[in-house]
């Protein structure tokens, strides 16, 4: 078959077509690719916390260490001022390391305690700061330029007395607008940190927003996540959990000691993807 030389048709006519043809059909553009998701990964790995974190001690216990996890603070007004408040550019810096982390929000404690930043008593007023913790913790997100949707964040609420009915009602009612208030799209992962026993996570489990998942400190030396006091075996099964199975002590790797608490994972972190590789014996 000859084919024609390309001048065949004038330039005119086939602009006139072309100008018919669109008219005729309308073609909707391709959907743009959905964002990939990096807001979260579920880990079965070790990690730690310590307070007085550098990029230098990070590096050394991030460097041929069991360590694969952080515990990041990230704020809140009942973050110890002596503590390490980490920049963009330094959270950048871990993130390249290869760390996944646990963010931590350290704010207003329960109302029987006597840190200087209380959440109130009245239900309804603890609901509301619950809520506005949730906000800021938001906030803090965006301003790391995080992937907030599904993100973790965890709540860091200390011990307290859980035999205060008030006390214990009045942190029940925090926690459920915390977790409320997380869910609002575009929503994040609401988790809770404190003792096993002494923060009184076994009764979030029945309150109307239930926590995503828990981060219990249990200072038994036992890694797995299933052994934790006072909380049910049968709450926060589907990898809902984090176990600060250590608490208080020195670790020393690559020549750099650091005082840190020892955490072991079968949960959510920031970011992903999933670290289920290698377990550790946290599961």
């Amino acid at each position: 078959m000859r084919l024609r030389p390309r001048s065949f048709r004038p330039r005119a006519w086939l602009a006139a077509q072309a100008a018919l043809l669109a008219g005729l059909f309308s073609i909707a553009p391709l959907p743009a690719a959905p964002p990939a998701q990096a807001s979260f990964g579920n880990s079965i790995h070790m990690g730690w916390d310590a307070c007085a974190a550098t990029i230098a001690k990070a590096q050394a216990f991030w460097t041929n260490t069991p360590y694969w996890n952080m515990g990041l603070y990230i704020g809140g007004a009942s973050y110890g001022t002596g503590c390490k408040r980490w920049t963009n550019a330094e959270v950048g810096q871990l993130r390249s390391m290869g760390y996944k982390f646990l963010p931590l929000w350290v704010g207003p404690q329960a109302p029987c305690t006597g840190y200087a930043n209380r959440f109130s008593s009245n239900t309804s007023t603890a609901y509301s700061q619950g809520r506005d913790e949730a906000i800021a913790v938001y906030n803090k997100m965006v301003s790391l330029g995080w992937d907030t949707a599904n993100a973790p964040a965890i709540y860091d609420l200390e011990n307290f007395d859980t035999t205060n009915s008030g006390c214990m009602n009045a942190a029940k009612s925090f926690i459920n607008g915390w977790v409320y208030q997380m869910h609002v799209p575009p929503a994040q992962k609401a988790g809770v940190y404190g003792s096993a026993c002494a923060s009184g996570l076994s009764q979030y489990a029945s309150i109307a927003n239930v926590p995503d998942f828990i981060h219990g400190a249990d200072w038994d030396g036992i890694k797995s996540v299933r052994d934790m006091a006072c909380v049910s075996s049968g709450s926060w099964v589907n990898r809902q959990r984090h176990k600060q199975y250590q608490g208080d002590h020195n670790e020393t790797w690559n020549g750099v000691t650091m005082n840190i608490d020892s955490d072991c994972s079968n949960g959510p972190v920031y970011p992903g993807p999933d670290a289920l590789t290698s377990p550790q014996g946290c599961e």
